[in-house]
């Protein structure tokens, strides 16, 4: 497989183990890339953008990152907190009234970041068309009842974390997500990365492949995610109202609705260039105390959704043992479905992104591919 970009010759075993992810036949199209200290040392992308391997993957190809694109909206909301405009343990509803109903009056933001609201999904069905619209989903979640006493557990808000987030930045900034993420993140420091696709760029973005799944085949899921699958379609547990209702049907994430609307949870494109890159400033960005406060542990033990441990910082999935971000205690950042990551270790001082089309089934960390890239980047350190 012939790769394109750049990488620093003291990296040549991250070029090696991205390489394996198209010879092994795990990939097909796929971008990685790496910073120390702030500087680019790895921006390498290969493969194709279609089943077909008819579109090679270019130096501007945008995909789908999926939660990775939680982090990003994290990093918005807590600039709006180092300005002022909003406090982590106010109650939402001083910024968002209408949210006080049945019993989510005292909700902070520091739980709806740290996915402790109860917050998850729907008690009753819901029209996957809701989701393409903000104002009714908003106002649906404002009428919803938390699923646990807030603060009391945890659970990941798969979906419903970017909406939340969303409408408590548009309430104290008039700006959506993806405008904040715009106007004071890619336009900024020239990032490749939208929440929310322009319609000029829909033609840049790389097809999402699913998990390839055998008929038949007996599952190879570890014990953590076969107990999530086993509530995964039904849609009165937490787990079926997170991921599945509504089910928004297959090919949904190829669709010009899900790429240009703004999901800020889940539909965040663009190149692993963007996101490396504004991991490796993020304490420009950032002040001090509130990197600080966001990368300590806030949610640790069981998941009411994941059925697995989960670690979370506020918007940030936190290094743990049995579900990594990155490879070293200490790293912060966000995985996506099918096998994306994304991290900065600030005692290493590197921001790292590797994303694909391919996905791989059950995830909730980064896949095979995205772990041994990472891995190979400490070993050339």
């Amino acid at each position: 497989m012939e790769l394109n970009g750049i990488h620093d010759s003291r990296f040549d075993r991250v070029a090696d183990a991205f390489r394996d992810g198209f010879d092994s036949g795990r990939d097909v199209g796929a971008c990685c890339a790496a910073t120390l200290d702030g500087e680019l040392v790895v921006d390498l992308w290969g493969g194709f953008t279609d089943r077909k391997k008819t579109g090679p993957w270019r130096q501007d190809t945008l995909v789908c990152m999926f939660s990775v694109t939680k982090a990003m909206t994290a990093i918005c909301l807590l600039q709006a907190v180092d300005r002022g405009l909003v406090e982590l343990d106010q109650p939402v509803a001083r910024y968002w009234p209408e949210f006080a109903k049945h019993g989510k009056g005292s909700i902070s933001l520091r739980q709806l970041m740290s996915h402790r609201a109860g917050l998850i999904g729907f008690h009753q069905p819901v029209r996957k068309e809701i989701y393409y619209r903000w104002e009714d989903m908003v106002a649906a979640l404002a009428e919803e009842a938390p699923w646990w006493v807030p603060g009391t557990r945890h659970g990941y808000h798969a979906r419903t974390f970017g909406y939340l987030l969303g409408e408590v930045l548009r309430r104290v900034s008039g700006l959506t997500v993806g405008e904040w993420f715009r106007e004071e993140l890619a336009v900024p420091l020239k990032l490749d990365f939208a929440i929310g696709v322009p319609a000029a760029d829909l033609e840049r973005c790389a097809q999402m492949l699913p998990a390839r799944v055998r008929s038949g085949e007996k599952s190879a899921l570890p014990e953590p995610m076969q107990r999530m699958m086993r509530d995964f379609y039904d849609v009165s547990t937490p787990t079926g109202a997170a991921f599945q209702n509504p089910a928004l049907g297959p090919g949904y994430m190829n669709s010009a609705d899900f790429r240009q609307a703004e999901m800020p949870a889940l539909n965040g494109h663009g190149t692993a260039r963007a996101v490396a890159q504004l991991y490796g400033n993020i304490g420009e960005l950032l002040s001090t105390s509130v990197i600080n406060e966001a990368t300590r542990t806030h949610s640790l033990g069981p998941d009411e959704v994941l059925k697995s441990v989960t670690r979370f910082g506020l918007g940030f999935q936190l290094y743990h043992q049995e579900v990594p971000i990155g490879i070293r205690d200490g790293s912060f950042g966000h995985s996506g479905a099918g096998g994306s990551m994304a991290f900065y270790d600030p005692d290493r001082k590197i921001g790292f992104c590797y994303a694909m089309n391919q996905m791989q089934e059950g995830l909730i960390t980064g896949g095979t591919s995205a772990m041994k890239v990472a891995n190979a980047l400490y070993d050339c350190l």
